[in-house]
């Protein structure tokens, strides 16, 4: 009998101590854990901010002269592939017709997925000066993959011929690029 009894004044204690002791040191645990979780996304949504917040703000205008444009499009082009290892690199420019388009350009390059999302990253970006009209991924023979880029630079506000027709969009740029201001 006394046995029985240490033995169930042993299992008390245990399940005394489990509750007491263990089951609040989980929690403890597991709350710690979901805060540094926490902590460390707050971190790093910061670190990508203040990275935004470094870059030098940059102008989209492009340069005023035509041969100046199409020379700013085509360094933005190489700018984004430097130091990448695609191949099969294909870049076209020309000068807009009229209106505020100073570039049209074209990049194709052949690579690794995460090269070319890279280089469209690099472009993408505010300090490019490049704004992308399309961007499409297709299979390319072998195991690479194709980016096709379709890209224009814009004249500065200065620059833009007025048109004789009053909120007309000029005719390379499409309507909804071209948005009127409300008039007061």
């Amino acid at each position: 009998m006394t046995r029985r009894l240490a033995a169930a004044l042993m299992l008390l204690a245990a399940v005394g101590l489990h509750v007491g002791l263990a089951a609040p040191a989980r929690r403890q645990r597991d709350e710690a854990r979901e805060e540094f979780a926490r902590l460390r996304e707050e971190r790093e949504r910061l670190r990508a901010q203040a990275a935004r917040l470094r870059r030098p703000a940059v102008s989209v205008g492009a340069p005023s002269g035509d041969a100046e444009a199409v020379r700013a499009l085509r360094q933005s082009f190489l700018g984004a592939l430097e130091g990448l290892p695609v191949r099969t690199v294909r870049i076209s420019a020309g000068a807009g017709r009229r209106g505020v388009v100073a570039a049209r350009g074209r990049l194709a390059a052949e690579g690794r997925q995460t090269d070319l999302l890279r280089a469209a990253g690099r472009l993408a970006e505010a300090s490019s000066g490049v704004l992308l009209e399309s961007v499409r991924l297709a299979r390319a023979p072998g195991d690479d993959l194709r980016l096709e880029i379709e890209a224009f630079s814009m004249r500065a506000p200065a620059d833009v011929p007025t048109s004789a027709f009053r909120g007309q969009a000029p005719a390379d740029v499409s309507t909804s690029a071209f948005r009127e201001r409300p008039r007061r």
